[in-house]
């Protein structure tokens, strides 16, 4: 068990210090928060476009990175020689894919915490602004000093990771990744405490953030399906062809699904069943979710024996 939580923690710190992951880290949270504030026509009820916008960035940005991660942190350490070296401690090989898809979803469920609570955060300021306007006549698209907290927290995340890189020679990348992850629950937390006070039929942050967990799970476990797949690609494949196959297996996922091999998006977006203030129940979230377990299962299997029968020195 050491050895898996050792090989995951390296996964995880490798995936989220790409330059890539700090920028999509920070255009994710950037857009959930900032987007309500450019919409200005009103489709359906308040906050529909802060919610659906988190669970794009999920789906997007998620996406984007930890597929790139998962390729890169396996292709690498086998062209590398790294593996090989890792693999002579007497370390099963299926141990070491597993830990290193496990680290990157690691990284994956990270980056998925904090835009469920940008999320929130993001919803619950279209909502009381537009109580705001409609009992004081207000005309705002966000709530100002719940913006200003997500905002804040997430510009002050990346500043204090300058800092550090340049007075402490941490990794920038690293610590601007963990301190945006950290920053989103103190936002919304800020926010709620700030917000003692406003109209009493805002229903809360804390509710609206229970509210989405449930099809955040649901996608965040879709999204995992391709992280595991990219991994088993890796093995096998360099760069290039496997993350053409990825980028295939996506848009399959979304046109005409293989569905023992790949989720299909449409069963994983759930976002649609909070409309009008409704609530997902758990139960009603299993089925996708135990059918996204079962195809990681099945790429994590597959990854696994491709790498027991590959040749590696």
């Amino acid at each position: 068990m050491r050895r898996f939580l050792a090989l995951a923690r390296t996964a995880a710190v490798e995936s989220l210090a790409e330059p890539l992951t700090a920028v999509l880290f920070l255009s994710g949270l950037a857009t959930v928060h900032l987007a309500p504030v450019f919409h200005y026509h009103q489709f359906g009820e308040a906050g529909r476009l802060a919610r659906e916008c988190g669970f794009s960035a999920l789906l997007v940005f998620g996406l984007i990175f930890a597929t790139a991660a998962a390729l890169h942190t396996i292709g690498r350490e086998l062209e590398s020689g790294t593996a090989a070296a890792t693999l002579a401690l007497a370390v099963p090989r299926s141990l070491f894919f597993v830990a290193k898809v496990t680290g990157v979803l690691a990284a994956l469920s990270l980056f998925a915490a904090a835009v469920a609570c940008a999320t929130a955060l993001s919803q619950g300021n279209s909502a009381i602004a537009s109580l705001l306007q409609s009992e004081h006549g207000e005309g705002t698209q966000s709530w100002g000093p719940g913006l200003a907290c997500g905002v804040g927290f997430t510009l002050v995340a990346f500043a204090l990771a300058a800092a550090a890189n340049r007075f402490w020679r941490m990794r920038f990348c690293l610590s601007a990744c963990l301190l945006l992850a950290l920053g989103q629950p103190f936002a919304l937390l800020l926010a709620w405490v700030t917000g003692i006070g406003l109209p009493a039929s805002f229903v809360g942050f804390g509710p609206l953030f229970a509210r989405l967990l449930p099809p955040f799970v649901v996608l965040l476990v879709g999204c995992s399906v391709f992280v595991a797949l990219a991994g088993a690609l890796a093995t096998r494949l360099k760069g290039a062809p496997a993350t053409a196959i990825v980028a295939l297996a996506i848009v399959a996922s979304f046109v005409r699904p293989i569905r023992f091999l790949l989720p299909d998006i449409n069963h994983f977006w759930l976002v649609d069943r909070l409309a009008g203030g409704a609530v997902l129940p758990w139960s009603e979230a299993c089925p996708a979710f135990g059918a996204g377990l079962l195809l990681i299962i099945l790429w994590l299997l597959t990854g696994a024996l491709l790498l027991s029968r590959r040749e590696i020195s």
